[in-house]
């Protein structure tokens, strides 16, 4: 009797050491399923719904609770239609099926919350039997949140306190889970480092298997340069029960190193004893595209930069023998009274001026393809625009035996607010392609006001009698490097990006352009740009951007640092007749000299000389005379040379080659008023 007693006793200690064996164990394995960081949840073939979730799956998707949660189904997660055009509910369902047939599912799927937003998330379903049951665990995590990964681990140490009660298979099943994870996860000792449970996936990323590992501690994995961080982050875990994200190297098993990402809390067990459970990251790829992308960068901002020096130096190179040749012909159309030279020199300004807006229009494609093309808002005179924008294809029309129209309509206003340079470049590109492509008849720009309660602003019709554009013409009208048919480049010529830098000069002013044309019957366009009336108006001059008479400059002292010889030739001959008294200097350190002696009234500066250029020369005068006007006369065009000027200091600009009207008036401005 007292034997069988002492047996059943035994039996009975025995059969409560399992059971405290087995709450421990399943204390553990709840533990680490609600502590992870990724949303956790099972759903049940049969009926559809979720019989259990962690408290990552309630957090992400805006749920009030574990109750709430487990009275949904997973179509309830989803918005209707996945970015790929499939309903969620359909879509979720083959994925399931997959799981079951065909073995573990690894997918991006779009989740929502209650409140109806939307996340991206990375899912994963894979199929399992608890006993005679199939159900399935689904892991999903936000995409959007990875750097998060200290908060979802609190978050999941304070829902583990609470998770009492499970049952002995959870086991299995939290392994499973904690297995599927796409990061890294760990529990060492607090006081040793040892590792007391790895993941596969730690385990894969280090090289290592799960049994190795759980025989060694961190310091193992840990280079020693990291000592001195590493006594840190265990400081963090001292004062704030916390660490991370913290970026270091691990060592892997075949003896490199590798960079991951680490985060993590402390925690105690009921016997007090401490842990850190960490999540840990390989970012090797990310490091990898992360370089790429600053070396992308890099090459594409040294391309641009390289792109915008040629091109600012080809501008240069070619605008300073224009200047010579435009400057010249316009001296001669000056001087020469008889008609015949008259007009052909007058076609010899139109071709060389036909050259520079080409050269313009290949700078602007430039600005425009690389988004550095910026608008000026200045007050302006309408009508002197237009009737500028018609003087220079008088010529040209006059040959071709046709005229150009302009009609204003009645109580227009003329000032305005704009830029004036891309309003004229807009209005030549269309005054252009209409002589160009009319052989008899007319050309005709009308102007009106916008005004009405939709819009604001100027509209000019451009219309002409000429060849027309087929549909097909039509359709690729504002396209780069485009015309109707080679024949037409043949014909006509033309380098094809006119129209389009038109178009998102319009475009970029707020306003649109229209056209209406068909082959045989001529070309109308439409432009609407939204630009404001200026405070006062005063009555049209029609003189401006046209001939301007040479100015009176008796008495006024004009210094010119230019280093061409053939340009000074040029202005000397431009500002013969004015009487100035005019003194040149082929370089900045001469001008800075002549300055001393001459006392001009105004400097023409050139900015590329040799032995002192044009900004150093300025900043040594500028010690001199505070006062006087310094213009920066060069053929670098390019925005940023321009605004580097003006930051500078420079009194004002003017591009080569000069306009001998716009010259003289710009020094009778300058001088006389």
């Amino acid at each position: 009797m007292t034997s069988d007693y002492s047996k059943i006793k035994e039996e009975n200690e025995k059969l409560k050491q399992e059971l405290e064996r087995v709450r421990y164990e399943k204390d553990k394995y709840k533990k680490m399923f609600d502590v992870s960081a990724d949303a956790l949840s099972i759903i049940d073939l049969e009926s559809g719904r979720f019989i259990e979730c962690n408290r990552s799956a309630i957090d992400m998707h805006g749920v009030e609770s574990k109750e709430n949660f487990l009275n949904l189904r997973p179509s309830d997660l989803s918005p209707t239609f996945q970015p790929n055009g499939q309903r969620s509910e359909a879509l979720a369902g083959e994925k399931i099926h997959q799981a079951v047939s065909k073995g573990p599912q690894l997918f991006e799927w779009v989740h929502s919350k209650l409140d109806g937003s939307t996340f991206p998330c990375l899912v994963s379903l894979t199929a399992i039997q608890v006993g005679n049951k199939y159900h399935v665990l689904a892991i999903g995590r936000d995409i959007s949140m990875l750097s998060d990964a200290q908060k979802q681990l609190e978050d999941a140490h304070v829902e583990a306190q609470s998770f009492k009660k499970a049952y002995l298979r959870e086991k299995e099943k939290f392994e499973k889970f904690v297995n599927l994870a796409p990061v890294g996860i760990v529990i060492n000792e607090f006081d040793t480092g040892k590792f007391v449970y790895v993941n596969k996936e730690f385990s894969k990323f280090t090289g290592y298997k799960v049994g190795e590992l759980n025989s060694m501690d961190y310091w193992q994995l840990t280079p020693k340069k990291y000592e001195a961080e590493e006594a840190e982050q265990l400081a963090s875990l001292t004062t704030k029960k916390r660490y991370g994200p913290y970026k270091k190297e691990y060592i892997h098993n075949q003896g490199h190193k590798f960079p991951v990402l680490l985060s993590g809390i402390k925690i105690e067990d009921e016997d007090g004893k401490e842990y850190i459970w960490s999540v840990a990251q390989d970012i090797t790829e990310q490091q990898t595209i992360e370089s790429d992308l600053r070396n992308a960068k890099q090459l594409a901002e040294s391309s641009s930069k390289a792109r915008s020096q040629f091109l600012s130096n080809m501008s240069h190179e070619i605008r300073t023998p224009i200047n010579g040749i435009l400057g010249t012909l316009q001296i001669l159309q000056r001087d020469i009274s008889e008609n015949q030279h008259s007009r052909l020199i007058g076609n010899a300004i139109f071709s060389a001026k036909s050259l520079l807006r080409i050269i313009n229009d290949i700078l602007d494609y430039s600005k425009i393809d690389a988004n550095q093309l910026e608008l000026e808002t200045v007050e302006l005179a309408l009508d002197n625009i237009i009737e500028s924008v018609v003087s220079d294809f008088l010529p040209v029309a006059h040959n071709k035996d046709i005229t150009i129209k302009t009609v204003f309509a009645q109580n227009m206003a003329n000032r305005w607010l704009s830029d004036p340079v891309r309003l004229r470049q807009i209005l030549i590109n269309l005054v252009s392609n209409a002589v160009k492509f009319t052989d008899t008849g007319s050309v005709t720009i009308k102007v009106s006001e916008a005004s009405n309660e939709a819009q604001n602003g100027i509209i000019i019709a451009v219309s002409d009698t000429g060849i027309g554009m087929s549909e097909h013409a039509l359709s690729q009208l504002f396209e780069r490097f485009t015309q109707a048919d080679t024949s037409i480049t043949r014909r006509f010529g033309g380098s094809g990006l006119g129209m389009s830098i038109t178009h998102n000069l319009v475009t970029l002013m707020g306003g649109y352009i229209r056209v209406a044309s068909s082959e045989g019957n001529g070309t109308k366009f439409l432009v609407y740009l939204p630009i404001e009336k200026a405070a006062t108006q005063v009555s049209y001059r029609h003189d401006e951007g046209l001939a301007f008479e040479t100015p009176n400059l008796a008495g006024k002292c004009i210094l010119v640092a230019e280093d061409n010889m053939i340009n000074q030739e040029i202005v000397k001959s431009m500002l013969e007749k004015t009487n100035a008294d005019l003194h040149f200097a082929e370089n900045g350190r001469v001008a800075v000299d002549m300055f001393n002696k001459v006392a001009p009234d105004i400097v023409l500066m050139d900015i590329q000389m040799p032995v002192m250029d044009g900004k150093q020369a300025f900043h040594l005068i500028r010690e001199i005379d505070a006062v006087v006007p310094i213009v920066a006369t060069t053929a670098n065009v390019m925005t940023e040379d321009v605004k580097e000027y003006q930051a500078l200091g420079f009194s004002g600009y003017l591009s080569k080659p000069f306009d001998l009207s716009s010259f003289y008036r710009y020094l009778d401005e300058k001088l006389n008023n």
